[in-house]
């Protein structure tokens, strides 16, 4: 069994919520607090954990460790040097040192993991990183496959970033001997997604122009060009060319939290150089630019001083020129399929469904590599394989006529 609580800000107020893990069945109850004030959200998660563990029968010995809590044990100054530090200073320690030299993104998840995984694992030990062996880190693995549930893909990103840990303290001289080289991760897991056919899709994107959904522009570019929600967003003026009828790639906008605070990383680069490319531009998606282009130097003239020109140089923009944010794409697109009952898939599944209908139209492998901006064709072939393998009619057929 497993019991975690946590306070997790949902728009203006802080939530409380309450999740309980049995035979790999897990419960949640959540509650607002009412309050934007976290140090109160903390106290009152502290009366609503006592009412779920009476509601659910749960025991006060499996009562939740409060992650907040126990983070207050830990200064930002670790001497990383001390070969007496005990694994939870040292990887806490570890990635606040990394901080400024690693993405603010990778800087954000690496900090999610110690803080909401490692370290209420390892706290109640409390032992030496140079005591910590093979048989620990593994049972801390089958404790999130098996107990958290977590997936073993999640697993494994904390298998990597133990990896750059234990290979640093083997670095300074902190331990002998670095378990990783013997622990054995989780084997990835081979995700497949859900995608709209072309039907499908003209369907959505006729219901959104009819709707005038503002994320009709979002949903369309990622349908047509298969882009990423960060790319979307970071279209630029600058990367149009009207008289050469191109549209490139160049730039990204993201979202992640920063302790504690969501913050908005925008980048002149992309996830990376083969997501570089410059598509041809279709007369119909030239003819919605220019008309988006002409309604923001109307609204420029409309709103005066009142209008946000920070954003200028973007094209998904609102009418007041705030840029759309990454995050309110996302829960848009999944609350307009929900309003008319269409079939639910991810936003980043429209890249997906691009994809689909590429190769589905006998598009070569190599040529979806570049169209989609995946590093390598392998990273192509590895996410498309179902489709690969459901391509083998003329195969079978082969087969077919050897074998009577």
């Amino acid at each position: 069994m497993y019991t975690t609580s946590y306070i997790r800000k949902k728009g203006k107020y802080y939530h409380l919520v309450f999740e309980n893990i049995k035979n790999k069945k897990k419960i949640s109850k959540s509650r607002s607090a009412k309050t934007d004030d976290e140090e109160l959200a903390l106290k009152m998660l502290e009366e609503f954990e006592n009412e779920c563990l009476k509601l659910l029968g749960i025991s006060e010995v499996q009562k939740p460790i409060n992650k907040k809590n126990i983070m207050k044990n830990f200064k930002d100054n670790v001497n990383l040097y001390d070969r007496d530090v005990s694994f939870c200073d040292f990887i806490y320690g570890y990635i606040k040192m990394r901080y400024k030299t690693i993405s603010d993104e990778t800087y954000s998840a690496y900090l999610g993991i110690v803080k909401n995984s490692l370290i209420p694992f390892f706290f109640k030990d409390n032992k030496k990183i140079k005591d910590i062996n093979v048989f620990d880190i593994e049972k801390y693995y089958y404790h999130e496959l098996n107990v958290r549930c977590v997936s073993a893909n999640t697993v494994i990103h904390y298998h990597n970033y133990l990896t750059l840990v234990f290979k640093y303290a083997l670095k300074l001289g902190v331990i002998q001997n670095n378990p990783m080289l013997i622990v054995e991760k989780p084997k990835k897991e081979r995700y497949i997604a859900k995608t709209y056919n072309s039907e499908e899709i003209n369907m959505l994107l006729n219901l959104l122009k009819k709707d005038k959904e503002d994320i009709y522009f979002g949903v369309l570019m990622a349908c047509y060009f298969g882009l990423r929600r960060s790319e979307v967003i970071g279209l630029k003026w600058s990367s149009v060319n009207f008289v050469e009828n191109t549209i490139s790639i160049t730039s990204t906008v993201t979202e992640t939290n920063l302790d504690g605070k969501k913050v908005t990383i925008y980048k002149d680069k992309t996830k990376s150089i083969s997501s570089l490319r410059t598509f041809v531009m279709p007369e119909k998606i030239k003819d919605l630019l220019l008309e988006m282009k002409q309604r923001q130097e109307e609204n420029k003239k409309k709103f005066g001083r009142g209008y946000l020109t920070k954003f200028s140089d973007y094209i998904y923009v609102d009418d007041g020129g705030n840029l759309f944010r990454p995050n309110y794409l996302t829960v848009r697109f999944g609350k307009f399929l929900k309003k008319y009952d269409l079939s639910h898939i991810r936003f980043h599944d429209l890249r997906h469904s691009c994809a689909t209908m590429l190769y589905q139209n006998n598009v070569n492998v190599k040529d979806i590599q570049a169209y989609m901006g995946h590093s390598s064709s392998k990273t192509t072939m590895d996410i498309y394989v179902h489709l690969l393998n459901k391509n083998n009619i003329s195969t079978v057929s082969l087969i077919s006529d050897k074998i009577k």
